[in-house]
């Protein structure tokens, strides 16, 4: 999982500039919120409520810097969860 969510990590779109409704942004969206989500619930919702603030150009610039913010949380956790042996959803 880690390897999915640091692949996601690399490849984020300019999220403060670009359309969040635009095809690419969205299907980008998309894999990065159901990959956040595999690992942990709670930041998946986190991640959805920072997606819908990229449709308000007041608040673009700091929900796109939230968004990888919640990735790179989503990446410690994929890994503390590895070396634990245990797979993703730690909350409900």
């Amino acid at each position: 999982m880690s390897s999915e969510l640091e692949q996601l990590r690399r490849t984020v779109p300019d999220l403060a500039h670009l359309d969040p409704l635009s095809t690419e942004v969205c299907e980008w969206l998309d894999r990065a919120c159901m990959a956040v989500r595999r690992v942990d619930e709670a930041e998946g919702f986190i991640f959805g409520m920072h997606q819908r603030y990229l449709l308000d150009s007041a608040e673009k610039v700091v929900a796109s810097a939230e968004i990888v913010a919640t990735i790179d949380r989503a990446i410690r956790i994929s890994a503390i969860l590895q070396r634990m042996g245990m797979r993703g959803q730690t909350a409900a």
